[in-house]
């Protein structure tokens, strides 16, 4: 005597089209009722996506438009009601056969935190036996700078904004930004915003900035009458920015605030100058270098909440402009190690065994400003060791000291403040 029973088989394929010089992938997934008898079960899956295979149900085809400033995010899934989930990539259609007849949710699950669903999600759709329907869901995603170095550079004939492609060493001026006097970018850990100093707007002093990272959208978040604000750095999960606030004539303290300009508090609350700050990757505590009256610069760590201060890297020899490595065991900074000139120097997390790795040592070059990548093998840094004492690139090279790379190879300009992108590809 036989047994059987009816069970639900999900068959997915997949085609990638051809539509002049763009591709589109097409997936189709059928679902098919088999009547298992015994321990043998046959099934099939048409190749024709344009009908519904049997007179009971119906096709459903859903296209994925995404548009904005990322047109390639990491993609999506999807939920239909009592069929399953299914991942998608960025504008993909979908193909779902033989859905039995009734009303269904569809609802788009996961998205990457930059992308917003501006489409109706969930909806219902209604499948009829024998019938096609057609939904689209549209996903604006913020622009995303994924291994970017951004830095200032004169190019164009005014201080702007750039981007530079490691890979390619193109260097392009980020469209939407048309803000002048600017200086020192940074990249929010997502990617998807710079923090930057200027004093646009008739603002008389230094301001801290916030746009997207498109050029667009740009808003003072400082607004402080009273001081400059300058060096900002954002904290490991990009709710809060450090930043080097100094009223004029004054040095100045290491300050915290939220990303959006609110809760402002001194952290170092000192009375030496205390500059340039770097947030360690675990969130807790900030690197910056203190200038002091008799002293050359030296560099010190502090607790987010101001306490623990303790010096770091300090002796006969200049340290300042600390960043810490992405997993924190590293420090690189500039110094005057052994060369008696600016140089990018390199030490363990906790301040010891200093080693100078661009290692020039020709008077008047100078080496600063230096970024990591995201994965921690290189550093970039801007330098006026390939041209005029007042010409500087943006150079990377690994950490060690090898492979150093100019990426921008001015003549007649300067590009300078590289800040690489904590957002690999």
């Amino acid at each position: 005597m036989y047994q059987s029973k009816n069970v639900t088989v999900m068959i997915t394929e997949k085609t990638t089209l051809q539509q002049g010089n763009k591709k589109r992938t097409v997936k189709t997934v059928c679902i098919i009722s088999v009547l298992i008898v015994a321990s043998l079960a046959a099934t099939a899956c048409s190749d024709n996506s344009s009908s519904a295979d049997s007179e009971n149900s119906g096709t459903l085809r859903v296209k994925v438009e995404t548009v904005g400033g990322d047109t390639s995010p990491a993609g999506y899934s999807f939920m239909l009601q009592g069929v399953g989930s299914f991942d998608t990539a960025a504008n993909e259609e979908y193909t779902y056969r033989n859905i039995p007849e009734g009303s269904y949710t569809i609802e788009l699950t996961q998205k990457a935190s930059h992308c917003e669903v501006t489409s109706q999600n969930p909806r219902t759709v209604q499948i009829i036996a024998g019938t096609i329907i057609d939904i689209s869901f549209q996903i604006n995603c913020k622009a995303i700078l994924r291994d970017k170095i951004v830095f200032l550079s004169n190019h164009e004939g005014v201080w702007s904004v750039y981007q530079n492609s490691v890979s390619d060493h193109s260097k392009v001026r980020i469209p939407e930004f048309n803000v002048s006097a600017t200086w020192r970018p940074s990249i929010s850990p997502d990617g998807t915003r710079i923090a930057f100093v200027s004093t646009a707007q008739g603002f008389p002093l230094n301001q801290i900035w916030v746009m997207d990272a498109d050029g667009t959208n740009f808003i003072n978040i400082t607004r402080d009458a009273q001081a400059n604000s300058e060096f900002p750095v954002w904290s490991p999960d990009g709710t809060q920015i450090a930043y080097h606030r100094y009223t004029p004539n004054g040095e100045g303290d290491i300050y915290v605030m939220n990303a959006d300009g609110t809760g402002r508090q001194n952290v170092t609350n000192s009375s030496t100058g205390d500059w340039w700050p770097a947030w360690h990757p675990d969130g807790t505590k900030l690197a910056f270098h203190t200038i002091e009256a008799g002293s050359p610069f030296y560099i010190s760590t502090i607790n987010v909440d101001g306490s623990g201060r303790q010096e770091l890297l300090r002796g006969q020899q200049f340290f300042r402009n600390p960043s810490w490595s992405p997993d924190g065991s590293r420090l690189a900074f500039q110094c005057n190690i052994n060369s008696g000139i600016w140089e990018i120097c390199l030490s363990n997390g906790d301040g010891s065994n200093p080693q100078n790795i661009s290692n020039l040592g020709v008077s008047g070059r100078q080496h600063r400003l230096v970024s990591w990548s995201p994965d921690g093998t290189m550093l970039t840094f801007d330098s006026n060791r390939d041209g005029q004492e007042n010409t500087f690139d943006v150079f990377v090279m690994n950490v060690n000291g090898s492979g150093l790379t100019n990426l921008t190879n001015n003549m007649n300009s300067s590009s300078i403040m590289p800040f690489w992108s904590p957002v690999s590809e």
